[in-house]
């Protein structure tokens, strides 16, 4: 019987990828199945798997971004409930009973992530967050950089979900809808976030659950990519999540946030990542898909 789905992307990172399904498959866990969606990537990921790991291929024949390429695997999931995983990640410990027992005792759990520590150094990146700021849309996450997770044991409600690591019951799903695909990267899942939250459910963080994050080993830790992705999206995030607000939030993410990260990259010689600054904010202000 399947209970949980795991959805994880692959776009070009086969070894990341496979480092997962190692992780899995040595929990020797049953319940769960593995939905792996390449996402485009040059080489297909089957040519690079050297084990029979159970596991289902789909394959986009294009990069479909995070959002597109998780719903492209969500819609073809058999468990009640879907664990989006990034393919960055590892799991050590077992985690499909946990994980079920906690929504099934909790009505109202509408997402939950598990604790997040990152790989190379095992400290916590993630063990919850606190609400977003309506003006600079920023918000902290709970935990981050303590060794010890004792005082995170347990569930949660938390502000947002962290994207590396979401569970969320499929009637939730086909309830709410997936991530806004025009996002393609980067804060798809706070708008996620916002919606599960608006259709009068909770969001929830589960310390019992641990996995470990190769923290932006797809994209690279400052990439251009990156940064345009995160410049341009959290406009479109505060055009279609911030009421009443979202004009002051605007001005703010482009004349203090854009205009200091112009500076930042100038002062300290990162000359290629201005453009994709200013590429964000203006296709973050014309942007015409937001509703």
């Amino acid at each position: 019987m399947i209970l949980i789905s795991l959805v994880t992307v692959n776009y070009n990172h086969s070894n990341l990828t496979l480092d997962l399904m190692h992780s899995l498959n040595a929990l020797q866990e049953v319940g769960f199945e593995l939905i792996i969606v390449d996402n485009g990537s040059k080489i297909p990921f089957e040519t690079s798997v050297p084990m029979n790991y159970p596991y289902s291929i789909i394959h986009t024949g294009k990069n479909l971004g995070f959002a597109g390429g998780n719903e492209v695997g969500m819609k073809e999931a058999n468990g009640d409930y879907l664990y989006l995983i990034n393919n960055d990640t590892e799991i050590h410990m077992p985690f499909v009973k946990s994980i079920v027992d906690c929504f099934t005792f909790r009505t109202q759990l509408g997402m939950l992530s598990t604790l997040i520590r990152f790989y190379d150094t095992r400290l916590l990146q993630y063990a919850g967050s606190t609400e977003l700021s309506k003006i600079t849309l920023r918000n902290e996450s709970i935990g981050f950089g303590d060794r010890d997770a004792s005082a995170y044991l347990g569930y949660r409600k938390t502000g947002f979900i962290h994207g590396a690591s979401v569970v969320i019951p499929k009637k939730v799903y086909e309830e709410v809808g997936g991530m806004w695909e025009p996002y393609f990267l980067y804060y798809e899942e706070y708008d996620w976030c916002a919606r599960v939250k608006e259709a009068g459910y909770d969001i929830g963080v589960l310390g019992d659950v641990e996995i470990l994050h190769k923290e932006s080993a797809s994209v690279g830790r400052m990439s251009p990519l990156k940064i345009r992705y995160m410049t341009r999206n959290r406009l479109l995030f505060a055009r279609r999540n911030v009421k009443n607000w979202w004009p002051i939030t605007m001005l703010y993410l482009t004349v203090v946030v854009g205009l200091r990260d112009v500076l930042k990259y100038a002062l300290t010689g990162q000359f290629n990542l201005i453009q994709p600054v200013l590429q964000g904010i203006f296709k973050g202000w014309t942007n015409s898909s937001v509703s």
